[in-house]
């Protein structure tokens, strides 16, 4: 499907064009015609061929209209094509016929009654084998030179014998000069060949001038190959005598004989290397072909490659077993003197997969498969089989099963080069999300690396977003690692954003593959059909793996529209730090700016925080602001001075910007405030603006840096972030002018709402607070955060604000110092009263104590007006009241406030609690009474407050009978320090009976044993607290008919409101609620269970589907195992089922699409795709 992209007249749709023809490596040209056409007018039966003849002694009678039958439809299916040519061959002067192949002939032997090199015949009915050919070999160096040997082809056996003499004793009926009647005794063959057991017929593979076959075949129990070599004369004689071996054996394949399958003693050893390799589905079968090793493969099997030709010998089996992810080719080897079979095995994964090289023609069983692990050399098989068909087929729809979401256009041009073969069409199974799942583990598996960690988020700009989270065990990620996770997630458009925050991508910084010359793995094709140009081509194979990898993600998806790179150098910083080796970029963005600005990539949203950008790096982004669409760039804590931050903000100032998001924060430099006027009314599609610490200016500068018109260009703002700046009043009164026109203008249906403002550290007083909240107004969608500030100052007027409900819902006051008790006991006051705050932030907000009484409990007064709070207060339910300490200035509340807790008895609102770090030892009967009697609450934090094994054990306890909480997170090292609290206890115990009773040794022997049992004891307290959760988590599961990801956690309580969601009915639909802001949600209907909201679904909750039965099975006569190409066999003129491909089918014409919607799905499928 052909798009125009106006900036770009060197990109050009992908040229489709047939399979070109790859000879197959180190195999020589074969001269056999390939299809009737090729051949009319040569092909004649010679004396090596024998036509049909009525025998009246040799065949059943009562078959004869059967024959007849068989004959005619055998005649009606030749009229699709040129006939054979009939001519009459002589043998020893008389006119003689073979027989057609039919499906009316006896069958009295087997080979069970054979053997199979140089066995005797005597149990053999040759009267009952109809010849379908004779041929003469060239003299056998073994026998005298005189004689000629010959080689027949019968409806079952391939007959090597010493003479013309013994072709007309075995087959008298050859020969009009014998009578059937007269034969006494059969001449012993010198070698017998079952057509059943023949694993490959081939042209010969040698340094002799001579024109050989190589027949290999093997044994009853499948343990050992054998292998025979026939030379003719002439080349037209052998390629005569392989088409009538490969007509003899495609013939008797459609016989159902357990000889063509796998004896039970190799699936054995098959199943042992399945069970070993691919433990998780050692249930499936293996998909199993014999197979034939060729050209520089027998190097390494065989001492003397070159004897293989010279005479017939006993050989290793191969065979070439298919699994789910992984393909094993197996040597098995006889044991000696009876022992044990041995099994060696090579490896490979499916998706390694890099080209499959064959030719679709049936006398051609030659194939080559190509497989390539990343940085390593290319492995090639050099195979052939009887069953390449099969093969070819199982590897094509592998390939399609463990890359659902490639086109098949890929698939056609970069890996399947098999002449003859039109595109395939396979259907497979898909998967939840792309079926990501199947695809990661099947590149895992076959990279040989351990698993990696991601979740699938909905809570994002553009969801669902595919996350790779840091490994839990703190260490980085392999390459092999991340280039697994890049190349399952090409050409996945189920996702609409990408995540690698956190995680460590410089491990693959500089990192070139030297052996992909070719550069196979690099994408020049888009989903839509859109190609590089040579030089793009070119320039790419030469950048190195991380520039290739998110070069593919940008450029073969057709949904991504972000990319988060947040803290993803860490190992390049430490380079540059040691000064090992100059670090030019970072490498993982320059693909993506190359592809913007070329407009054929949709990733123009670039989060880049916490990764230091050099000079390239910068002139990069400023080019592309100035030649790209960039809707979203964030390049906080990226080390920018103010020269840095100057060069970056020059393209604003020139033309109007599409920017949505911009994001200057946490870096050295400054900008002064007053260029912001400038910059602002460029930026008119802007909804996220981030210059936290990145302004200077005097807050005593006479008149406002933001004026009221000018913010005015910014009406589609929804969150502002001023943190750090000293506002002035007059900036103060136009921002509050703004957000009153923002929070009531109505522009068309949708209100004008603004989310989210946020002044930490402004020097805003409270009184300045009280004009802010007062210009928002209450009741709306909204979330304050004026954390740092002085707000003790004017406390009274924002008290009355918020007591008045003209608050936003939302309010964050974290670190705000209170000298007077008096005055946050007024503000407890006030927030008690209020019924429109829903998420409140004190954490770290608490009245700093005197001097004098720095040790003082807290007062009666302070715990009454907390625990009215706790209490009466009707609306919040996300509250944080942790407590700092060990910083500057602490934070925590005094010793005893705990006993305020006992408010939270009766609470029916709140479902969140993070109480941290304030001290709650001495307090924990009162938070255990909580837990036992609160029915809210979901998620309870507490850590950090020097807890002891009898306040552990209470806690505990306490939660046997609720039945709501389903997180109590008690990190692991919060569980050391409660065991050091234990380990101090006991100390001081055993301090004191040493010293009073004198016996050190001894009463520490028994302290020693004390402790285990504690620990055994602290232990199981543990396993008890996870067993009650668990079964909170269950019976949540159970009522919501949801699988959830409990393993989350939260730093902060934003980070809790948007992963703990809390309880919504069905109805409600909390998509569009800014974090931290609650409206008024429908209530449920008495006994109905809501539902939970989860924001992520981590990777251990996806599974990939390992019930279903493995997808690659082929049997031999499947309809499409013939040829698309072909309507009638070129060499065993057998019909073969037509096959409709989606050219041919008819489109119906759907009402009200007409020929538009058969020409788009004419369109669609042109450009390579099938819907599964």
């Amino acid at each position: 499907m052909e798009q125009e992209h106006p900036k770009r007249s060197h990109i050009t749709p992908l040229k489709t064009a047939e399979a070109s023809v790859c000879d197959v490596a180190a195999s020589p040209t074969s001269t056999i015609p390939s299809s009737p056409a090729s051949s009319e007018g040569d092909r004649r039966f010679s004396l090596y061929s024998i036509k049909d003849k009525t025998r009246r002694s040799l065949s059943n009678r009562g078959s004869t209209s059967e024959t007849t039958k068989s004959r005619s439809q055998s005649s009606h299916a030749r009229k699709l094509s040129k006939s054979r040519p009939q001519s009459v061959v002589a043998l020893g002067g008389v006119a003689s016929r073979a027989s057609d192949l039919s499906d009316s002939h006896d069958r009295t032997t087997s080979i069970t009654d054979v053997a199979s090199l140089g066995g005797s015949s005597a149990s053999t009915d040759w009267l009952s084998q109809k010849v379908e050919a004779v041929a003469a070999l060239e003299s056998d160096v073994q026998f005298m030179r005189t004689r000629t040997p010959y080689l027949a082809v019968t409806a079952d056996y391939l007959v090597k014998l010493k003479s013309r003499s013994d072709v007309m004793a075995l087959f008298p009926w050859l020969s009009e000069a014998a009578a059937p009647e007269a034969v006494t005794s059969s001449p012993e063959p010198l070698l017998m060949i079952p057509l059943s057991a023949i694993v490959s017929v081939l042209v010969a593979e040698s340094t002799r001038p001579s024109f050989g076959i190589e027949v290999w075949w093997k044994d009853l129990s499948g343990l050992s190959f054998h292998q025979a070599t026939f030379y003719f004369n002439l080349p037209k004689e052998r390629d005569e005598q392989m088409r009538n071996m490969v007509r003899a054996m495609r013939h008797n394949q459609h016989d159902e004989n357990d000889a063509a399958l796998p004896s039970p003693e190799v699936l054995k050893l098959l199943d042992t290397i399945q069970e070993a390799e691919e433990p998780g589905f050692k249930h499936r079968k293996l998909e199993v072909f014999p197979v034939v090793p060729r050209a520089s493969m027998r190097k390494e099997y065989f001492k003397k490659p070159e004897d293989i030709a010279k005479k017939a010998h006993e050989a290793p089996a191969f065979y070439l077993a298919v699994g789910t992810y992984l393909c094993h080719l197996a040597v098995i080897q006889k044991g000696k003197s009876g022992g044990e079979p041995t099994c060696q095995h090579k490896t490979f994964g499916l998706v390694t997969l890099e080209s499959f090289r064959g030719d679709w023609a049936v006398h051609e069983e030659r194939f080559n498969i190509s497989f390539r692990y990343p940085f390593e050399p290319r492995v090639t098989l050099e195979l052939a089989s009887r069953d390449f068909r099969q093969i070819i087929r199982v590897f094509g729809m592998a390939d399609c099963f463990l890359k659902p979401v490639w086109p098949r256009m890929w698939q056609t041009a970069e890996i399947f080069h098999v002449k003859g073969l039109k595109e395939p069409h396979y259907l497979v199974p898909r998967e939840d999300f792309g079926s990501v799942r199947r695809t990661l583990d099947a590149y895992t598996a076959a990279y040989r690396c351990g698993l990696v960690v991601w979740e699938i988020n909905w809570k994002t700009k553009f969801p669902p977003e595919f996350r790779v989270l840091p490994a839990k065990d703190g260490s980085r990620y392999s390459p092999l690692q991340l280039l697994a996770v890049m190349r399952a997630l090409r050409y996945n458009d189920y996702f609409n954003s990408l995540s690698f925050r956190d995680v460590d991508l410089g491990v693959l910084r500089g990192v070139h593959d030297a052996h992909s010359a070719t550069g196979e793995n690099v994408a020049y094709l888009s989903r839509t059909g859109i190609n590089l140009d040579a030089d793009e081509l070119q320039l790419l194979k030469q950048s190195p793996v991380l520039h290739q990898e998110f070069h593919a993600l940008a450029f073969c998806s057709e949904t991504i529209q972000q990319i988060d790179f947040a803290n993803s150098s860490a190992s390049l910083t430490l380079r540059r730090d040691d000064n090992k080796e100059p670090a030019l970029s970072l490498e993982f963005l320059t693909p993506i700016l190359n592809l913007l600005k070329s407009d054929i990539t949709k990733c123009s949203h670039l989060v880049l925080a916490g990764n230091t950008l050099l000079q390239y790096d910068l002139e990069d982004i400023v080019e592309a602001l100035d030649m790209a669409k960039i809707h979203a760039l964030d390049v906080s804590s990226c080390g920018l001075g103010e020269k840095a931050l100057r060069t970056l903000i020059a393209p604003l100032l020139g033309r109007p910007q599409p920017l949505q998001s911009l994001n200057l924060s946490e870096n050295p430099g400054r900008l002064l405030a007053g260029i912001l006027p400038d910059i602002i009314p460029h930026l008119a599609d802007l909804r996220y603006l981030n210059l936290r610490g990145s302004l200077q200016g005097e807050r005593d500068v006479a008149g406002t840096l933001f004026p009221y018109e000018v913010l005015g260009h910014l009406e589609n703002l929804e969150e502002l972030d001023l943190s750090g700046f000293k506002i002035n009043s007059a900036t103060l009164h136009d921002l509050g002018q703004f957000l009153h026109q923002r929070s009531q203008g109505i522009r068309g249906t949708r209100p004008l709402g603004f989310r989210k403002l946020t002044l930490n550290h402004c020097g805003i007083t409270g009184d300045e607070a009280s004009r802010l909240c007062r210009a928002i107004g209450g009741n709306n969608n909204m979330h304050l955060s004026i954390s740092g500030n002085p707000l003790e100052d004017g406390i009274e007027d924002l008290a009355d604000v918020i007591r008045e409900n003209k608050v936003p819902a939302g309010l964050s006051m974290e670190l705000v110092e209170f000298r007077e008790e008096s005055n946050y006991l007024l503000l407890m006051r006030a927030l008690t009263d209020t019924r429109c705050v829903s998420f409140l932030n004190l954490a770290g907000t608490a009245p700093t104590p005197s001097l004098h009484a720095i040790n003082e409990p807290c007062s009666n007064d302070m715990v009454k007006e907390l625990h009215d709070l706790f209490a009466y207060n009707q609306s919040i339910r996300y509250l944080d009241l942790s407590g700092f300490s060990g910083k500057l200035e602490d934070g925590q509340l005094a010793k005893g406030f705990g006993r305020s807790l006992a408010g939270l008895c009766n609470n029916k609102t709140m479902s969140h609690l993070k109480i941290r770090n304030q001290n709650l030892h001495d307090d924990a009967g009162t938070l255990g009474r909580v837990l036992s009697e609160n029915g809210s609450l979901r998620v309870v934090d507490c850590q950090d407050n020097q807890l002891n094994l009898t306040s552990l054990k209470f806690l505990v306890s306490s939660l046997k009978d609720n039945y709501k909480i389903i997180d109590f997170p008690l990190s692991p090292a919060d569980r050391d320090t409660i065991w050091k609290n234990i380990l101090r206890g006991l100390r001081k115990s055993s301090d004191g009976t040493t010293t009073a009773s004198g016996k050190g040794g001894t009463i520490g022997r028994l302290k020693h044993r004390e402790g285990v049992l504690l620990h055994d004891i602290f232990d199981r307290q543990f396993e008890e607290l996870d067993g009650y959760l668990l079964r909170n988590r269950t019976a949540l599961e159970e009522a919501s008919g949801q699988l959830l990801d409990f393993d989350l956690s939260a730093d902060s309580l934003e980070d809790m409101e948007e992963t703990w969601l809390a309880l919504e009915p069905e109805e409600y639909d909390s998509r569009n609620a800014s974090p931290g802001v609650q409206e008024a949600a429908p209530t449920t209907v008495a006994g109905e269970v809501p539902r939970p909201r989860r924001a992520t679904v981590r990777s251990s909750c996806v599974f990939a589907n390992t019930a279903i039965p493995i997808s690659y099975h082929t049997r031999q006569g499947d309809e499409g195992m013939e040829s698309p190409t072909e309507t009638l066999d070129p060499v065993s003129e057998i019909s073969t089922p037509e096959i409709f491909t989606p050219e041919e089918v008819e489109i119906p014409i759907v009402p009200g699409g007409g020929m538009e919607f058969k020409k788009m799905i004419h369109e669609f499928r042109e450009s390579g795709f099938e819907s599964a």
